[in-house]
């Protein structure tokens, strides 16, 4: 059982329904960990699911993801934070978390593995104003979210909230961190076989030819979106948090051109040159 403090350093943030800095202050890491940290909507859940099926050699039997993949910061309904850690804590190794943190509030760099995943930050913008769309009304007032009245409405509060910036900033000094993986979302759909043997060799776990398969069915866009709700139910209870099949949505690479203007477009690519190093902007593909 975990041992809680009550008194945790300003670093872990502030609670929120989504985040919960005293599970973050008193995580205890085992080396064994696998981290997927990312900024909202640049494929976290398709890592969560491409982790899971490497883990387990094949699995289409689980109920919802963040069973098997839990987000280690979100808050859960009717259980303390000693409970949720006691719960952590017996889960067998490997484990495996989500988490949207910064590098400053993620626990355990240096010793569990880090796998990030980043993703055009047009394309993260629609694709978060999609993922509003699509949540239930009851689920948006839980998550203490409002539907943007606009798309530029949408814009402007994603460009001040600046989460996809402030990640990708934090992250940076890591980017060949002997424990951390980078991919590019980009480089995964145009191969994701590639992309898989980056992320075996990566963690040194076995696995044969014929698991590997399955992983390559199981993470494909078509199961995934024939299995929308295996993906969607990643809240408390049994109410759903999003419309049916609406979470898995189609994962294009350049799909943002079709809702943003050219200014909305330079708006999004402006902040990210004022916050972003040039070697950043280009790993990423986002320089002139």
């Amino acid at each position: 059982m975990a041992n809680i403090s009550d008194e945790i350093d300003d670093k872990w943030g502030s609670p929120s329904p989504m985040h919960d800095p005293y599970v973050l202050a008193n995580f205890r890491v085992r080396e064994s960990d696998v981290l997927i940290t990312t900024p909202p909507k640049a494929g976290t859940t398709w890592m969560q699911q491409i982790l899971h099926q490497l883990r387990t050699g094949g699995d289409e039997s689980f109920t919802s993801i963040d069973d098997v993949v839990p987000w280690l910061e979100r808050k859960r309904s009717g259980k303390s934070t000693q409970e949720v850690l006691d719960y952590y804590e017996s889960i067998a190794d490997p484990r495996v978390f989500k988490t949207h943190c910064t590098a400053e509030q993620t626990p355990g760099i240096d010793t569990a593995n880090i796998i990030l995943t980043s993703r055009d930050p047009r394309e993260c913008c629609v694709s978060f104003y999609h993922h509003l769309n699509n949540m239930t009304d009851e689920a948006r007032e839980m998550a203490g979210v409002a539907l943007p009245a606009t798309f530029d409405a949408h814009i402007d509060r994603w460009l001040d909230f600046a989460a996809w910036y402030r990640n990708v900033k934090s992250w940076w000094p890591y980017h060949d961190h002997e424990k951390v993986l980078w991919l590019r979302f980009q480089d995964m759909k145009s191969d994701l076989p590639a992309s898989i043997d980056r992320i075996i060799n990566f963690l040194g776990w076995e696995v044969s030819p014929e698991q590997r398969e399955r992983v390559l069915e199981y993470s494909s866009f078509a199961w995934m979106k024939a299995h929308d709700e295996k993906f969607s139910s990643q809240g408390d209870g049994d109410k759903p948090v999003f419309k049916p099949g609406s979470f898995i949505r189609e994962g294009k690479v350049g799909k943002y051109r079709e809702m943003m203007s050219p200014e909305q477009e330079q708006r999004v690519l402006n902040k990210a040159k004022e916050m972003l190093e040039l070697e950043c902007l280009q790993f990423l593909g986002l320089e002139d």
